[in-house]
């Protein structure tokens, strides 16, 4: 949703083509990129319902421009990933499945989420992470607002400040006495601040996992 991390996708996906094949080649992409202040005050107002259809029209749209695999490039829009799936047949890469899957398969059970407070507080994502058995650590209340405000305030900007990086390893220590065994960076801008140099438990960055995820789904 916000540039900074559509940038992230962006070069992951031709850097894994490159690693891939050795060479030059990089993967035809199509790319809608949407207004995000626009997105923004529709979360924060609750027009979860407007935001499912104008993701639906996105999703068509690059249906109708040849896309053969879809992704949504966001965490917190995967609440309305069904609304946005309504009509569209081509595979759907879920982020949310593509991260419970890798943690899973490394054998891990108790995993922290750090998001927004949308992808934190509400069902839609704990409760595909617990379809993969896994029980899912939220920060408490202080620091939901502190990893929220980061994110919009700072991170959608593209803004990386030394204070928020120590905010975010404080809030990584915190899931981590709390009893989580792993740490899912479930934002897509978290991995500005946090990564596994910093955080001493398994890192599970969501844009990396989803972009091995997309790029598989492509060449397999």
């Amino acid at each position: 949703m916000s540039y900074s991390s559509t940038i992230i996708y962006y070069e992951q996906l031709n850097k894994l083509s490159n690693e891939h094949f050795g060479d030059l080649t990089t993967p035809k992409i199509l790319l809608s990129s949407v207004n995000f202040s626009i997105i923004e005050h529709l979360q924060h107002d609750g027009d979860w319902n407007q935001l499912g259809h104008m993701l639906n029209n996105e999703a068509k749209a690059l249906v109708q421009a040849g896309a053969e695999v879809l992704a949504l490039c966001t965490n917190t829009m995967h609440k309305v990933s069904d609304e946005m799936l309504e009509n569209i047949s081509i595979p759907f890469v879920h982020i949310a499945e593509s991260t419970a899957k890798h943690i899973t398969n490394d054998g891990f059970k108790k995993p922290a989420l750090l998001a927004t407070k949308f992808t934190m507080e509400e069902e839609f994502y704990v409760s595909k992470l617990s379809e993969y058995g896994l029980s899912t650590v939220i920060p408490i209340e202080k620091s939901r607002e502190i990893l929220h405000s980061v994110i919009y305030d700072e991170l959608c900007f593209n803004v990386i400040t030394n204070s928020s990086r120590n905010k975010f390893v404080d809030i990584a220590l915190e899931v981590q006495n709390n009893g989580a065994d792993s740490v899912i960076l479930g934002c897509t801008e978290v991995g500005m601040l946090l990564n596994r140099e910093n955080v001493s438990l398994p890192v599970y960055d969501t844009v990396q996992v989803h972009c091995k995820d997309i790029f598989n789904s492509i060449i397999l």
